[in-house]
């Protein structure tokens, strides 16, 4: 799906960016930009937005562990 390879590149752009901080400022700033993206939508859907993005993360995470892990 194009959608899915577009997402993965940009997250591949951002890696760079993130890697060698500490976890606590990539959490940060992580959450900055999830806040930008939800500020950007009716405050109605805000909820289900975020419930179903925590959703897409517990999917990834698995996948991203064995990356990780090699």
């Amino acid at each position: 799906m194009r959608l899915s390879k577009e997402a993965i590149g940009i997250a591949a752009r951002c890696h760079p960016i993130l890697a060698g901080h500490h976890p606590v400022i990539q959490g940060a700033a992580l959450a900055d930009l999830l806040a930008t993206w939800l500020a950007g939508h009716d405050p109605e859907v805000r909820e289900a937005l975020l419930d179903a993005h925590v959703h897409l993360v517990r999917e990834f995470l698995p996948i991203n562990e064995a990356l990780f892990r090699g």
